[in-house]
């Protein structure tokens, strides 16, 4: 038998159908009018490899077709997806974020880095509350394959928890309103829900942390807006993953508005300051999730959104408190953390943080 297993003879299949692909592509690329190998002037100074990587990106037929191809092959014979991406069951995608293993030196930096911040807010008489979000790995524990891996995980939002709560820094506990929900996370997506960020907003709300206010907020819903996960390009072309049962997401963002305040007017730029600001990564970013809406809708006051998409949560938390006014000082900051970048040694360590 040249196959020991049938498992074997598919893990082989895909990397042979790959370089016969290859071997065809190769032959039609040069092929094509006014395609030819450089010169071998620049061998020796690396001109020649930095113009045939041009070449092969800027010619090679049927590039984005077949990588998309190849990738469905590979979930459908083998349950896998490319380097990024850790494939569960019923169609669930996890990121590999979530699987590294934890870095004690890293999670240490993180924790110092939160000091810092509590530090200099509370120097200047501002509240902080950190709102840790656990993770996708850890609350879908049961499309997610890998036990060990969600308990490491879940652990590690505990230990954030007690560290955070020893430090005398405010904490919500944000893992008992998600973990009620039946898909607190999308389903092919890092990120929550929108379902998932309210209940996370109501918690900050009743954590009594955050004196509510008394204003009236209205809610515009917005249009459906429907995407393709952003683990789906790990796996394959966003046109072939609802063949695979890699649907497309759904949500109905809402924009939340303050009517009033205590004189009946708003004020857009956060006034003389005492209101309420938010902190975080894409969770907190992107409106497709609604999360600053929520607070506003809950806290019944007015939110200033500070949080940015792809910098990780500490960046943004420089950049705050850099720019921060001491003339207009916010009554209370809300941060929030999603804990699988307590593992990433790159986000965490920072110049002065041991």
């Amino acid at each position: 038998m040249i196959f020991s297993s049938p498992n074997l003879a598919l893990k082989l299949t895909v990397p042979a159908a790959f370089f016969g692909y290859a071997v065809l592509a190769n032959l039609a690329l040069f092929s094509v009018p006014g395609v030819a190998l450089p010169g071998y002037g620049g061998l020796l100074n690396g001109k020649v490899s930095q113009a045939i990587d041009g070449l092969y990106r800027e010619n090679l037929p049927h590039k984005a077709p077949s990588i998309g191809l190849i990738g469905a092959a590979r979930y459908v014979l083998l349950g896998e997806g490319r380097s990024g991406v850790v494939v569960g069951d019923n169609g669930f995608l996890f990121t590999s974020e979530e699987f590294r293993s934890v870095d004690d030196a890293a999670y240490a930096a993180a924790l110092g880095r939160v000091d810092q911040a509590a530090e200099q807010l509370s120097t200047e008489g501002v509240q902080l509350i950190l709102a840790p979000i656990p993770a996708k790995l850890d609350l879908m524990r049961t499309d997610a394959q890998d036990p060990d891996a969600s308990d490491v995980l879940a652990k590690l939002y505990d230990k954030f928890l007690t560290d955070l709560t020893g430090r005398g820094i405010s904490v919500v506990d944000t893992r008992v309103g998600l973990d009620a929900l039946p898909t607190p996370f999308l389903t092919t997506d890092t990120h929550w829900t929108p379902e998932g960020a309210r209940a996370v907003a109501n918690l900050v709300a009743v954590s009594g942390l955050v004196p509510l206010g008394t204003d009236e907020v209205t809610i515009e819903t917005g249009t459906e807006t429907v995407f393709s996960g952003d683990l789906v390009t790990y796996v394959t072309s966003n046109s072939l993953a609802p063949l695979l049962g890699l649907h497309r997401e759904s949500v109905t963002p809402y924009v939340a508005t303050v009517q009033t305040s205590e004189d009946g007017l708003v004020d857009l730029f956060g006034g003389d300051g005492g209101g309420v600001d938010l902190v975080g990564t894409s969770y907190s970013a992107n409106p497709n999730w609604s999360f600053a809406e929520a607070l506003k809708l809950e806290l019944s006051r007015d939110v200033i959104n500070h949080a940015e998409e792809g910098r990780g949560p500490f960046d943004p938390m420089v950049t705050y408190l850099d720019a921060l006014d001491p003339l207009a000082l916010p009554e209370a900051v809300i941060w929030e953390i999603p804990v699988r970048y307590l593992t990433d040694p790159k986000l965490v360590i920072a110049k002065g943080v041991e």
